[in-house]
C-alpha cells in the first residue's frame, strides 16, 4: 500500500494502502480493483496538537490558521474520485486541511479501527448498521455516492443465452461477489427474494473483483456482482446484464458515505463541514472538467486510459440520507441477518 500527503511525500505503510492528498497528482487496475472489495481503519480521536490528527486549525504567531490533520481510508474505485480531486486541485488545503488517504482493503474491516488508525473512511450501509448493532461507536458524516436505476455503480452480469434472465433466476446459483457482508451481496439477495427466489439457495463466493471476469469466463461462477469498470467491460464482452441490486430497495439510494468514530466525529464538527466542503468542490470540478478528472481517476487506479476515459462515474451525493439507513436496516432484517433493535438516528452525526 501507499500513502500521499498534501506535501507529496509517499509512505508505504501496512495492511491498507495508503497515500496522502497533495497539491497535484496523485496514484493501478489489478491493484485498484483488488483493493476495491476491501476497505479500512479509523482515526485517533481530538488531536491536542496542532496538527495533530483531528486538531482543530488554530492561529499561527501570523494571524493564519494552521491545517486540521485528517486520515482517509477509501477503496480505489470510481467512489473515491472527489478525494483525489480534492487532492489534485488544492480543495483540501484550501480549506485548510492535511489529508492522508490510504487505500483500503477490506471495506468491512473499516468499523472497528476507526479513531485509532484513520479519522474518516468510506463505509456502507450494511457494515455502519451491524458496527452499531454490535456497540461499536461509529457514525456516518458525510454522503458520498447514491444508486440510481439510471446511473448504477454495480451490475449483476451473468453469462448470456445460459438461462438466467432475471433475479429471480438466481436461486442454486453461485455468485462471485467483492465480499458476502456489504452491501452489494445483500442487495443481490433481497433482489433475488422480491422475484421468488430464496435467498438461503444463492451461494455466495467472495472473490476479487479483478478476478471476476476470469472466474465467470471460467464458468467457475453462474454469475458475478461487478462493480464499474468491470460490469460495463463483461457487457462488451458479451455477457448478460441482470440490472442494479439496488432499486428494488429504493431509487436513489445511498450506498456508500463517509463515517468516523462518533466521540470524534462530535468533537471535530467543523472539520468535517470544510471537509464536506471540499468534497462539493471536488464534485463541481469533475462536473465541469470530466476530461482531467478521469485523467485523475486513471492515476489513482491505474486503470487502462481508454477505460479511465469511458468508465461510468456514481452520482455524488454528500448530503447524509438518514432515512436510507432504515431501509437498510428493513432489508437486514427481511434477510434475517440483524438481531436486535437499531436506532438508526444515532448513527448519523447531528448537526453538521
Amino acid at each position: 500500500m501507499t500513502t500521499k500527503t498534501t506535501s507529496g511525500r509517499l509512505q508505504v505503510p501496512d495492511p491498507v494502502q495508503r497515500r496522502r492528498s497533495s497539491p497535484r497528482p496523485v496514484g493501478k487496475l489489478l491493484a485498484v480493483l483488488a483493493l476495491s472489495a476491501v476497505a479500512a481503519c479509523g482515526g485517533n480521536g481530538t488531536g491536542a496538537e496542532t496538527g495533530a490528527p483531528g486538531a482543530p486549525p488554530s492561529p499561527t504567531s501570523g494571524g493564519a490558521a494552521e491545517s486540521t490533520a485528517l486520515r482517509i481510508a477509501f477503496v480505489p474505485a470510481t467512489t473515491a474520485l472527489p478525494l483525489h480531486v480534492a487532492a489534485a486541485q488544492g480543495f483540501f488545503e484550501d480549506n485548510n486541511l492535511d489529508v492522508t488517504l490510504t487505500a483500503a482493503a477490506n471495506i468491512s474491516d473499516i468499523p472497528s479501527t476507526l479513531g485509532r488508525q484513520f479519522d474518516l473512511a468510506i463505509g456502507t450501509a450494511t457494515d455502519l448498521i451491524r458496527a452499531g448493532s454490535a456497540g461499536v461507536d461509529v457514525v456516518q458524516v458525510s454522503g458520498n455516492t447514491v444508486n440510481t436505476k439510471d446511473n448504477p455503480f454495480v451490475r449483476v452480469i451473468v453469462p448470456a443465452g445460459k438461462g438466467i434472465e432475471d433475479f429471480g433466476d438466481l436461486g442454486d446459483k453461485t455468485l462471485g461477489s467483492p465480499t458476502l457482508s456489504g452491501v452489494i451481496h445483500i442487495g443481490t439477495l433481497y433482489t433475488a427474494k422480491q422475484q421468488g427466489v430464496d435467498p438461503a439457495t444463492v451461494k455466495g463466493v467472495q472473490v476479487p473483483p479483478p478476478n471476476l471476469p476470469d472466474q465467470l469466463e471460467a464458468g467457475r461462477v453462474d454469475g458475478v456482482e461487478a462493480l464499474e469498470p468491470f460490469a460495463s467491460q463483461l457487457v462488451k464482452a458479451g455477457n448478460a446484464s441482470l440490472g442494479d441490486p439496488f432499486s428494488a430497495i429504493a431509487d436513489p439510494l445511498a450506498t456508500n458515505f463517509y463515517i468516523s468514530q462518533g466521540e470524534w466525529a462530535e468533537a471535530n464538527k467543523e472539520a468535517i463541514g470544510r471537509f464536506v466542503t471540499a468534497m462539493e468542490q471536488a464534485a463541481a470540478f469533475i462536473e465541469e472538467k470530466p476530461e482531467e478528472s478521469r485523467a485523475i481517476l486513471q492515476e489513482y487506479t491505474g486503470l487502462p486510459a481508454p477505460v479511465a476515459a469511458s468508465v461510468p462515474l456514481p452520482t455524488y451525493d454528500f448530503e447524509i440520507r438518514a432515512e436510507d439507513l432504515d431501509k437498510w436496516v428493513d432489508v437486514l432484517e427481511e434477510l434475517g441477518q440483524l438481531e436486535g433493535d437499531v436506532d438508526t438516528s444515532k448513527l448519523v452525526l447531528s448537526g453538521r
